[in-house]
């Protein structure tokens, strides 16, 4: 074996290593390394040519607190030196701390958790309990969604094009529509619609075995990566009614829209409506390490005191990275960000509709707190999409890259990568209103790449 001391840290060599060596996520395997974050201080990154940058994505909308916060770093260090980890069979402080402070700032009586590692890990947790809590096979998903990268949470994400080289597994499941208003599965037009993507749900419950084979249904608050979608303020509500009436568990993957996102500790809580089940990650440690966490009612943690819990992991609940968590929760706390990202979302999104008047690819704007979509069109009255659904998974330059790319240029990131015809703007909860501006700014500018390909 090579001397491992050897092994080179030149510049040259880790972008051979990137290339040669690293699998890139959800995308060609590149033929030159990417640029090189070598630090990052609050909003802000530093890259390996010297120039700082805007993160205006929070990074994949994770790293709420920004970056590099002494307190967290501090709380990390302290744990590791006392017990960096141990056997999930045994009890640490930190998790079991961690699991009653999610029971106090989680709505409803969500009360017992499993702690895992992050989002994918956090779902896959969620449909286990629902398939073990019910007893019944089937679960419901959206289109337009992601729930995560392993079995069950990629075969979930229903009309992502990552979705298709998927082996469907891990559950059955049945699709169902968005409460898209801007592109009406129905062709119908809001509030005049009477709530159809409710009511076809109830119809589709009952067609797909109702209370004997379907047992619950998955959903992202407000859709992330493919649209940034917010739904009427009655969807919920309504929502809330069918399962009930079908005794069907509710299952809110709030994996993004979590910890103040959305100007709310959680995206539910807009609509006063507790889920039966609620996965947790990015926002919960703001990125300092991976984490996630699973949040289940009582009556179901009750149920598995009588009924073996089929899950379980190496890690679950980490010390350290509990530790990590239960120190950015009480920042969110004590700096006031969920109020931040109220207050500021709603200037961010105004900024927004100013670039949508500005912008003939710029169709839509939606949003709720630091959480802010700009749907691209080709052409504004008729709403076609400027890029079609497979454009990720496709090689080559699309418009919406282009805008990405040209970010990069100008010293900001943006979610401008990701699925769909969306770009997000989900920047870290205390950015102030000036580096809001400095960040419009440059999207301002980006978004001249995709007005070449639009209708004027």
């Amino acid at each position: 074996m090579k001397n491992l001391k050897k092994i080179s840290q030149s510049k040259e060599d880790l972008d051979n290593y990137e290339v040669n060596n690293v699998f890139h996520s959800w995308s060609y395997q590149p033929a030159a390394a990417p640029l090189r974050v070598i630090s990052a201080k609050g909003v802000r990154f530093k890259t390996e040519d010297g120039r700082e940058r805007l993160d205006f994505s929070s990074c994949f909308v994770s790293h709420s607190i920004g970056h590099g916060d002494e307190r967290v770093i501090k709380a990390i260090t302290k744990q590791a030196e006392e017990l960096a980890s141990f056997a999930p069979s045994m009890s640490n402080g930190p998790r079991a701390l961690l699991a009653k402070t999610l029971e106090e700032i989680t709505p409803g009586d969500l009360s017992r958790s499993f702690i895992s590692l992050g989002g994918t890990e956090a779902n896959e947790a969620a449909v286990k309990m629902c398939h073990q809590y019910t007893g019944r096979r089937k679960i419901l998903t959206r289109y337009k969604s992601y729930h995560g990268g392993t079995a069950a949470s990629m075969s979930l994400s229903s009309g992502d094009a990552r979705n298709w080289a998927q082996v469907q597994g891990g559950t059955e499941y049945v699709r169902i529509p968005q409460p898209y208003c801007y592109r009406c599965s129905f062709g119908l037009a809001y509030p005049s619609c009477d709530m159809r993507c409710v009511t076809y749900i109830d119809e589709i419950i009952e067609l797909e075995g109702g209370s004997d084979l379907v047992g619950g249904i998955i959903f992202e608050p407000i859709t992330g990566a493919n649209g940034i979608i917010v739904p009427p303020e009655e969807y919920f509500p309504l929502l809330k009614k069918v399962c009930d009436k079908w005794g069907i568990l509710m299952i809110a993957d709030e994996v993004m829209t979590g910890f103040g996102r959305t100007g709310a500790w959680f995206a539910m809580d807009h609509w006063d409506v507790a889920p039966d089940i609620m996965s947790l990650a990015k926002g919960i440690t703001a990125g300092y390490l991976p984490l996630g966490a699973t949040i289940a009612t009582k009556a179901i943690g009750d149920y598995f005191k009588e009924h073996f819990f089929s899950h379980g992991a190496t890690y679950a609940g980490h010390a350290t990275a509990c530790a990590a968590a239960l120190k950015v929760i009480s920042i969110y706390q004590e700096d006031g960000l969920i109020e931040n990202s109220r207050i500021l979302g709603a200037y961010l999104k105004e900024k927004a509709m100013e670039l949508m008047d500005k912008h003939p690819s710029v169709g839509d704007v939606r949003g709720l707190g630091l959480f802010v979509g700009l749907e691209l069109v080709k052409n504004k009255k008729t709403r076609e999409p400027l890029l079609s659904t497979d454009a990720k998974i496709r090689p080559g330059m699309n418009p919406k890259l282009a805008v990405a790319k040209k970010l990069g240029e100008l010293g900001m990131i943006a979610m401008a990568a990701n699925p769909g015809n969306v770009i997000a703007m989900a920047p870290p909860l205390i950015i102030t209103k000036e580096e809001i501006d400095e960040g419009v700014a440059m999207m301002d500018i980006a978004l001249e790449e995709a007005d070449r390909h639009a209708d004027a």
